[in-house]
């Protein structure tokens, strides 16, 4: 090998250092395969390195979809009662539930209570759902159509009777009645619960029922638990509406005999409680009927 073929191979491979001459050739491939190795190794090292992170990446992306699942899931709540018992307090939707017989009146949700007395006994004014039973009372006093003198003081005489006999919110107390504009079964502010006279006696099961035709006594219990099975002054049909046909005694405010009102029998559970077939003379003595509002 000529001299400047030495120098030029020597120039070529700096990695190496200087080499004997004559060793040249076997240590220039030792190198060549070192540096094949060391190359490889760094590439793989690389690639591992690379994957690890990928990985790593894609399970923290998998961890918080898993926690962002868990997090916005909406199941229902529930909360311990004072008697240790499980109560809901939300439906699937976060919709506030009200839970019956934990004593607290929770005025919400789609059945919202009207009362709540610690307890699901049906029988003792406030029902197995929360609803609160109403008391309805035919009147001891009896008017003629001048005497009732209109709506407004036909409820007063209705809440006069019932804070007489010491019952809770006379004021919400108001006279079945209705006149030319107005229906009786839109003066109330209808509740779930049962209608019962003083003597306990069912009257009607619910609003609905009442206003279906559904009743279950006849009402002729007054609010001094005596019996009244006579004419009362109503002026309104079965389903709660004015009655046609009459002047309701010019609203109630005539005791003409020419002028005529609607009234009914209280000794019946058929439409007539409330409607007879003919109107009346508006000088004639009636009770009225008068129910509890929620």
């Amino acid at each position: 090998m000529r001299p400047y073929h030495i120098i030029v191979l020597l120039t070529l491979t700096p990695a190496c250092g200087v080499q004997r001459v004559a060793g040249y050739v076997e240590e220039l491939e030792h190198c060549s395969m070192s540096s094949s190795e060391t190359s490889a190794t760094a590439t793989s090292g690389s690639t591992s390195a690379s994957e690890d992170t990928t990985s790593s990446e894609a399970s923290g992306e998998t961890t918080e979809a898993s926690a962002d699942t868990t997090g916005s899931s909406s199941g229902t709540n529930t909360t311990t009662n004072s008697s240790g018992g499980s109560e809901t307090t939300e439906t699937s939707t976060g919709e506030p539930m009200a839970q019956c017989g934990n004593g607290v009146l929770e005025a919400f949700g789609p059945e919202p209570e009207e009362c709540d007395d610690h307890n699901l006994d049906p029988d003792d004014g406030c029902s197995e759902t929360c609803a609160l039973d109403r008391r309805v009372f035919v009147t001891s006093a009896l008017y003629d159509g001048e005497a009732i003198d209109g709506l407004k003081s036909a409820d007063a005489r209705c809440a006069n009777l019932a804070d007489d006999q010491g019952w809770p919110d006379g004021l919400k107390y108001q006279a079945w009645l209705s006149d030319s504009t107005t229906d009786a079964r839109d003066r109330f502010k209808r509740g779930r619960g049962r209608l019962v006279m003083a003597n306990g006696l069912v009257f009607a099961a619910s609003w609905s029922a009442l206003l279906a035709g559904q009743l279950e006594n006849p009402l002729v219990v007054t609010e001094k638990s005596e019996t009244y099975q006579a004419g009362v002054w109503t002026g309104t049909r079965p389903d709660g509406t004015a009655a046609p046909g009459s002047t309701h005694c010019d609203d109630w405010t005539s005791s003409s005999p020419v002028k005529e009102g609607t009234y009914g029998d209280s000794n019946l559970t058929t439409g007539g409680w409330t409607q007879l077939a003919q109107p009346g003379g508006c000088a004639a003595d009636f009770a009225l009927y008068c129910i509890q509002s929620l």
